[in-house]
Order: C-alpha cells, then structure tokens, then sequence
C-alpha cells in the first residue's frame, strides 16, 4: 500500500499567529455619528453668518445690501427720453399702466406730509386742559346726533318670530329641559348672591378667598365689570330684582373718568357691550347715558 508523497515541512509557508495587538495602527474609514453631528452644526453656523452678512448689513456707501437684482427684472425700468415729453425721467412699468417716478415722489411727499400733520395735531391735543378736550368730545356727539336726526331713515322691517318645536309660551314642555333651565338659573343666582356678598363693586369675585379682586385690565379699579357685564344675563332669566339691583349700583356708583390704562378688548366687550344689551331689553335711560 503506497502513501500519498508528502512536502518538506520547509516548502510550506505557514503565516505566524499573532495573538497580540497589531503592529501598525488602525485607521477607521468613517467618521463617528457624534462627529458628523458636530460638523454639521459647524456648517449650518457657517452658512447663518454667511446668510446674514449677506442681508442684514447696514445701508451705506461702504456696505451694500446683498441684491440679486430682481428690482430691475420685476419693474424693469424703461429710458423715457427716446420717446417720451420729459426726458430723463424713468417710467415703471406695472401690470396696468405706466407710473412716473414723479408721481410716487408726490405720493410720499404727501404721505409724509400727513404724518407731519398728525403729529401737530396731536401735540395740540395734548397740549389742552381736560376740560376742553371734554368740551370738543361733546361738541361732535352733538353734530353727530343732529346730522343722524336730519337724515331719512326709514324704520327696519319687522322680523317674524319663528314658532320653535317644543316651545309654548317661552316655557319648554320637556320637563328634563325645565329640571336643566332651573339648576342654570340657580347657579346664576347662586353667583350672583355671592359677588353682591363678598366683593360688591368690584370686578371681579376671588370664589375661594371670598374677596373682591380687581384686575389691572381695568386699571386697577373698581368699576363694577362683573354687575354691567351680567345686567342682559338677569333680564333674559327673569331675575329682576337682582337686575335693579345692578341698574341702581350704576346709576350711583359707575364713573369712567378714571386715569388709568385699561384693556380696550374688556371694555368693549363688557361695559359698552354690557349697557348697549341692558339698555335694549329693559329701555332704562341710565344705560345709553352711562
């Protein structure tokens, strides 16, 4: 039995097990997440400051804004003097028609003019006493009612009410819907009887501290917000002794000649819009003179 030949052990080339570390240093190919976070960071900074370099210098003859001319490609600019009457003067041409550099010159000259204007007027104002500047408010409520007398009017139409399912009388025949109508009555009633307890006058009612609180939306004073703003609220529910209540507190106590800064929101909504409401459901004068 022959054996297969065998090869000198000093023609093989075994390579060397190296267990070790490696003799010559690894480079890695790619870059960590860590590290392309940090660069580009690097380069959104860099375009920023490039970006705001570029439109938010100041106008002057050494530092000009950066234009891309779109100026001359949206409103190009036209010579008038090859076939125009006033020769150097620069047409803009728009979708319609042609305007004059002169006439946007007058147009700015005018509005400035105005604004000048405003301001003297506005200095003279200031430069009035209280009394007078009250006498001018009445002199032009005054014109403003006459010139509304000496108009025609002709009176609006009268609207219809639509009969409503289930209403008999303003009353609901659904007893759930009398049970709910009831509870919301009582809890205004409830509210009511508490503010007129606790913080009478003020305007607005802290529930928890049982204290009058009054915000500076309406400068800090008291003006009763809460009773102008609920008066159309206790008409419409039939409580009219609470609505006399808060009628007579008007009458007596209401006083808007007050120096304070108020929100022109809140008043609108709840004195003007308050006394406008009351004044149309019960035609009680004090109202429209408060």
């Amino acid at each position: 039995m022959t054996t297969p030949a065998l090869l000198p052990l000093s023609g093989r080339r075994i390579p060397p097990l190296n267990l070790g570390p490696p003799s010559f240093p690894h480079h890695r190919a790619t870059l960590r997440l860590s590290e392309k976070f940090i660069l580009l960071l690097i380069l959104s900074a860099f375009i920023t400051l490039c970006f705001g370099a570029f439109f938010f210098l100041p106008d002057s003859s050494k530092h000009k804004r950066f234009d891309l001319g779109l100026e001359d490609v949206l409103i190009p600019h036209v010579d008038a003097s090859k076939g125009a009457k006033n020769p150097g003067v620069f047409l803009i041409h728009g979708p319609d028609e042609h305007r004059h550099r002169e006439e946007e010159e007058r147009l700015r000259n005018k509005i400035r003019a105005d604004h000048e204007k405003a301001l003297e007027e506005a200095k003279e104002k200031l430069k009035k006493s209280r009394e007078e500047i009250r006498a001018e408010i009445q002199t032009e409520k005054i014109k403003v009612v006459q010139e509304m007398k000496t108009k025609e009017k002709k009176p609006l139409p009268p609207v219809p009410i639509p009969n409503l399912i289930g209403i008999n009388g303003g009353d609901p025949e659904d007893n759930d819907i009398k049970k709910k109508r009831e509870k919301i009555k009582e809890m205004m009633k409830h509210a009511w009887d508490n503010y007129r307890i606790y913080g009478w006058g003020h305007n607005e009612l802290r529930p928890i501290a049982k204290k009058g609180h009054s915000t500076n939306i309406f400068g800090s004073s008291q003006m009763g917000a809460t009773i102008v703003d609920a008066l159309d609220t206790l008409y419409i529910m039939g409580l009219h002794d609470e609505f006399r209540d808060g009628q007579k507190w008007i009458k007596d106590n209401l006083d808007f000649s007050v120096n304070s800064e108020v929100s022109v929101f809140e008043v609108n909504i709840r004195f003007i819009g308050g006394l406008l409401a009351a004044y149309y459901l019960s035609g009680e004068e004090v109202s429209k003179i408060k």
